[in-house]
């Protein structure tokens, strides 16, 4: 959400965990990145998008989740979302195994040892890894 006070925001991601939301924004001069929430709420630092990049990685690695990211005042015209380059592969399970309820399939699954594609149960969370 943008508002009269963004102007000097070019870029802003928001995690959360739980009930917590941090917001990262990278402002127009391309260095200066300031945290709003979490464990460095109102820190102001000069690195830009390298910055940012440890940051995300630092939060998504103590359980936060990108919630969301978009330019705000971005001066760059960004290109249109890509395709999934990733497409879903076939034989995914009729129903789960264990419960019945219908599988999902999701390339980018991670819990706290692993991530890859997997498929998901809907009901009672049972999943299983694909390998290449």
């Amino acid at each position: 959400m943008t508002t009269a006070h963004d102007e000097h925001v070019q870029h802003t991601w928001t995690l959360t965990r739980d009930s917590d939301e941090i917001s990262i924004d990278l402002w127009t001069d391309g260095y200066t990145v300031c945290v709003d929430g979490g464990p460095d709420d109102g820190d102001q630092r000069e690195g830009g998008r390298a910055d940012v990049d440890h940051l995300l990685t630092k939060y998504q690695a103590n359980g936060y989740q990108l919630l969301r990211d978009y330019p705000v005042n971005d001066p760059e015209p960004h290109e249109d979302p890509v395709e999934d380059d990733d497409p879903e592969p076939h034989g995914r399970p009729e129903r789960c195994p264990e419960c019945g309820s219908p599988v999902e399939y999701d390339p980018r699954y991670s819990d706290d040892f692993r991530e890859g594609p997997a498929w998901l149960c809907t009901g009672c969370k049972w999943g299983q890894w694909l390998t290449a």
